[in-house]
């Protein structure tokens, strides 16, 4: 069964359990951002699909207001599916969202879904692999922590924003203007970046004459 989890850990001197963040440089450093294959993050209910990957932005942009939010079309809800370009772990999600109550109120996550696997139609019946309750967080000091046992090797994530903070009244939509996933890369992006270079360079045994062959 999941559980939610209505707690989160201060961005203010600390980003995660047992973590010293020493300032906003540390934050940055453990951002998946570089990670996020973000010409193939997709949305599901939003009014621009265009807006999606422009919200997985670094952490130093977390704050930048250019341009529009994350907005949904006709329900106040919204399903991203994000992929990375290797697995990573994921240790934390940061959520801004708009103000006026148009904020998310719940996110629930999937690992390793395929793409159009959870939608609009099913995410409510679907159990996810961890949900919390959000708080409204304009300035992005919130980290909601996951279960770092679930959230290994993942290749994608899929978050489900069911409501938002005034739950749907007066048709108000679901706006975010970032969201920020902390954690690191493991090795298979490590591998795959030492045989890109591997064969890009070549080797002398690569390259032997047929008398050094004998």
């Amino acid at each position: 069964s999941t559980e939610t989890t209505r707690t989160a850990i201060t961005m203010e001197g600390t980003c995660s359990h047992d973590h010293d963040c020493g300032g906003d440089n540390d934050c940055a450093g453990s951002s998946l951002h570089a990670y996020v294959n973000h010409p193939r993050v997709t949305v599901q209910g939003a009014e621009d699909d265009a807006a999606a990957p422009r919200v997985l932005r670094a952490w130093d942009e977390r704050l930048t207001r250019e341009g529009e939010p994350l907005r949904s079309d006709d329900d106040p809800e919204l399903i991203l599916h994000i992929p990375f370009v290797s697995d990573v772990k994921v240790r934390g999600v940061m959520v801004i969202g708009g103000g006026n109550g148009r904020a998310p109120a719940q996110l629930k996550a999937w690992v390793n879904k395929a793409p159009g696997e959870i939608t609009l139609d099913n995410a409510s019946r679907r159990t996810p692999t961890q949900q919390w309750d959000l708080a409204d967080d304009p300035r992005g000091l919130l980290e909601y922590q996951t279960d770092a046992t679930l959230f290994q090797a993942v290749s994608s994530l899929t978050l489900y924003f069911p409501t938002n903070l005034v739950g749907g009244d007066g048709g108000s939509p679901l706006e975010i203007w970032y969201i920020g996933l902390r954690g690191e890369g493991t090795a298979n992006r490590r591998d795959m970046i030492v045989t890109a270079v591997y064969e890009s360079k070549a080797m002398p045994q690569d390259h032997r004459t047929p008398a050094e062959d004998g």
